[in-house]
């Protein structure tokens, strides 16, 4: 298949990848693909109306996204802190479940395939924790043991889920970051 220029000008492609170098290729890095290769500059010359260029707000969420990938340590604490334990779930001696206020149960994979296949209600929170707790207990054998840290459903705050904001400054930074292809975010003080 030929691609022609708005005037019908057939275009000279940059090169042709054979399928022999294509199963290379895929082999080496799991993409495949075969034929033409053409410049995107002549692309652009040739269909000038299929480029046009971003906006503001678009650069600017790029340039979130981008920060946000370039984050390593999430924001706040987790859902498994120590001291945030709604109760445990006992058979014996043996704890066998750890249930968080959030309602996140920590458990071996035996016990997770012993209480598998549950139809959850549609609680979130310490009343999650209680159900599950309650509920593997039952199933397991076991019994309940309340945490001191255990909280209310009415004390207990989910986390927050927004996305972070950033500053002009930040957003500035990250596309001048990009732009120079550096592939580490830039230093910035994010205690303001």
């Amino acid at each position: 298949m030929n691609i022609t220029d708005r005037h019908g000008h057939v275009l000279t492609p940059y090169m042709h990848v054979t399928k022999a170098d294509s199963e290379k290729s895929t082999n080496k890095n799991g993409l495949a693909f075969e034929g033409d290769v053409y410049s995107f500059a002549d692309l652009m010359k040739a269909h000038p109306e299929a480029v046009r260029k971003v906006t503001s707000a678009e650069v600017d969420e790029i340039a979130r996204v981008w920060l946000q990938q370039q984050e390593t340590a999430p924001r706040g604490g987790s859902d498994n802190e120590p001291d945030d334990v709604y109760a445990t779930v006992k058979v014996g001696n043996q704890v066998v479940a750890k249930l968080y206020n959030g309602g996140i149960a920590e458990m071996s994979n035996a016990t997770a395939s012993a209480v598998s296949g549950l139809d959850e209600p549609s609680l979130v929170g310490p009343a999650l924790a209680q159900w599950r707790a309650e509920t593997y207990a039952r199933l397991l054998g076991g019994n309940v043991e309340i945490a001191d840290t255990a909280k209310a459903q009415s004390e207990w705050t989910p986390r927050s889920g927004t996305a972070p904001q950033y500053s002009r400054a930040e957003l500035d930074a990250a596309i001048a970051a990009m732009q120079k292809g550096t592939t580490q975010s830039p230093e910035l003080d994010r205690s303001a």
